[in-house]
């Protein structure tokens, strides 16, 4: 198993499968609203090209999916704390057995 931290544009892995998880900030009380959406943007450049990854984003932007760049598989609507956001919900496919 890996864990990183580290900013998006930085994000790498050699792994055939795996999963992001992410509650970035969404230009409400961290960064400004246009930092927010240039983050989404770099999001799905660099996930994008990792077909057989799964990712999961909750935000509470409008417009994160035509951001992004891809077609939700499942949205889920919830808050956190009093702000409304959605769970997008991207599953890659089920890794193959050997």
């Amino acid at each position: 198993m890996d864990f990183q931290v580290r900013s998006i544009e930085e994000f790498r892995s050699s792994q055939r499968y795996g999963v992001v998880i992410t509650n970035p900030p969404y230009g409400e009380r961290l960064m400004e609203r246009t930092e927010a959406e240039h983050l989404y943007k770099a999001m799905g450049r660099v996930l994008s090209p990792l077909n057989t990854w799964s990712s999961y984003v909750l935000t509470s932007h409008p417009a994160f999916e035509k951001l992004f760049g891809q077609s939700v598989v499942r949205k889920r609507k919830l808050y956190n704390g009093m702000i409304q956001c959605h769970y997008y919900q991207f599953p890659g496919p089920a890794p193959t057995t050997r």
